[in-house]
């Protein structure tokens, strides 16, 4: 059984924001993270991002709960294409945990640095892409003191700072929890597509969605397909349902 597929998988809550995704692709939001490293080293922080990943369906159930029940499957080609890569998980107390908070440290240190603006950008980016190997995790039905997100596979997308319209790369998590709908609205008409051929799975809740996706697919990708390939993305429907009770 593979642990990992060729497939990146973004779940989400609700029917209507996977209808969303489908006719007008990926919004992006700031997601506001904890990174703990030894002393205060650490970071919180607000940055842009989407969140993926390559659990295979038969492990998906594992995720249903914290990020839900919906979701859409897009291939590694496309995830290539797209800059979008595998987070760093770091343990709180390794070397490469202390080698990044050293780097953060220079990075505030505005008065003494001799880091240029690239390299200051650099070390944020990093940072974007880095994630604790475990830690608390509460979100929907999940509240765990020590929850695993390297068990996650977690793959960001999280966009260079030129493709943001002028909004912020990094805001501080007081200010960004302080006014989060404004942060929000200034990248709300960003989005990130992708072709019927790119799509590998389609994820509802309830098998009796099918045909309501099947409508929407025809209405918005029919006319961007052979008819053999309309085909066989209709035959990437599948739900939550059948995913627990058949994988």
């Amino acid at each position: 059984m593979a642990i990992s597929t060729d497939s990146i998988i973004h779940y989400t809550n609700t029917f209507d924001k996977l209808e969303h995704i489908l006719k007008e692709g990926f919004g992006i939001k700031y997601c506001a993270e904890e990174l703990k490293i030894e002393g205060e080293k650490g970071s919180l922080a607000a940055h842009p991002m989407i969140s993926f990943c390559d659990i295979p369906l038969s492990q998906s159930y594992r995720h249903f709960d914290a990020y839900g029940k919906y979701g859409l499957g897009l291939t590694k080609v496309w995830a290539n294409k797209m800059g979008i890569n595998p987070v760093l998980y770091m343990e709180l107390n390794s070397s490469i945990s202390k080698t990044l908070g050293r780097l953060l440290v220079e990075r505030r240190n505005r008065s003494k640095s001799n880091l240029t603006k690239l390299q200051r950008n650099d070390i944020l980016k990093i940072k974007c892409f880095t994630k604790n190997y475990s830690g608390h995790l509460k979100r929907e039905k999940i509240d765990n003191i020590n929850y695993r997100f390297y068990d996650e596979r977690e793959w960001r997308m999280v966009p260079e700072k030129d493709k943001l319209n002028g909004a912020k790369f990094s805001i501080g998590l007081k200010s960004y929890e302080k006014d989060k709908d404004k942060y929000n609205k200034l990248i709300s008409d960003i989005r990130f597509r992708f072709s019927p051929n790119e799509i590998s799975y389609i994820i509802v809740n309830q098998t009796i969605e099918i045909p309501i996706v099947i409508n929407i697919l025809r209405t918005e990708y029919s006319a961007k397909c052979k008819p053999h390939e309309f085909d066989i993305l209709l035959s990437k429907i599948v739900s939550t349902e059948q995913i627990i009770s058949d994988y």
